[in-house]
């Protein structure tokens, strides 16, 4: 019985290793704001994909994940002028867990929307709902949200 204290203490010691990166999220997220004298300029969001993860794209069937959405709502002082685009399309991959043909990011991806300001003191807050696979397993949807000041380049 002696024997199997070593194994058993290498077992425990290897699980309070292994569980702190098992709890780090596969995505990290980042965002950039470019913008002109005049008010006008670029949000960009990128998605920091870990290897052999996905991050599922932003349209796709019922019955399957939940799809990445970004939502400005809660943006002040700020006016998006056009509809967030990723850089970059999707693969388009027969998913074997959820058995339909599904779209996804499987490396680092950019998304970029168009804004004016309407006020000197204007910020961004951008709630991203999302979820990621790695072929055999998911992570349950998450929120994560970004926020930042946009502060015109003359001031």
């Amino acid at each position: 019985m002696n024997t199997f204290k070593p194994i058993i203490s290498l077992i425990i010691t290897l699980a309070f290793a292994v569980l702190p990166a098992v709890a780090q999220q596969p995505v990290r997220w980042r965002s950039f704001v470019k913008v002109q004298p005049d008010g006008t300029g670029e949000l960009t969001i990128k998605a920091l994909v870990e290897p052999g993860w996905h991050l599922y794209g932003l349209n796709l069937p019922k019955g399957g994940p939940k799809p990445t959405t970004f939502d400005l709502s809660e943006s002040t002082g700020v006016k998006f002028t056009g509809k967030l685009t990723p850089k970059r399309e999707p693969l388009t991959v027969k998913d074997e867990l959820f058995g339909m043909a599904l779209q996804w990011w499987d490396s680092n991806i950019e998304f970029v929307v168009p804004f004016k300001t309407e006020a000197d003191d204007a910020t961004y807050k951008c709630k991203i709902n999302y979820m990621t696979c790695d072929g055999s397993t998911c992570q349950p949807p998450t929120v994560h949200t970004l926020t930042g000041k946009i502060k015109t380049a003359d001031k």
